[in-house]
């Protein structure tokens, strides 16, 4: 490719806008990129619903996973906030969250193999701390 060079020191101008352009999509990328890194990772296989529904205001509820040992679902480990925890510890925490927000929710992740026992456990916990609104986090079918 042959390029043509003013010999008389013309107009050398770089069009900065493809640059800009780049800078804006890096910064979305990672604006985006951090907010994914916040997001409960705890890998769970969530049962699939037949009729699921994406929730209007999903942002903001409070993550409980319940997470199966094996295949079974007798043995499960109980996570929120990414950290272990107890069934008696999850009244305590609920009713610290509702002091400071009155209107919390909590979205359920429960393992497609945990016994029903344990969210119904869970669920209790959550009633007794004062939560109602519960919602299930599953996969929506292909159907």
């Amino acid at each position: 490719m042959k390029f043509k060079i003013p010999v008389e020191g013309g107009d050398d101008d770089i069009n900065m806008a493809p640059m800009i352009d780049m800078v804006f999509l890096l910064l979305i990328f990672f604006m985006v990129a951090s907010h994914m890194s916040k997001l409960d990772r705890t890998p769970v296989e969530l049962p699939v619903a037949d009729e699921s529904t994406v929730p209007e205001a999903a942002i903001g509820r409070q993550l409980i996973t319940i997470r199966s040992q094996d295949m079974k679902g007798e043995e499960v480990d109980i996570l929120m906030n990414l950290k272990r925890i107890e069934i008696e510890e999850i009244t305590p925490i609920i009713r610290n969250l509702l002091a400071e927000n009155e209107n919390a929710e909590v979205c359920l992740r429960a393992d497609r193999y945990a016994k029903h026992k344990h969210v119904k456990e869970v669920m209790a916990a959550c009633a007794e701390g004062g939560i109602a609104n519960v919602i299930f986090a599953t996969f929506e079918s292909g159907n």
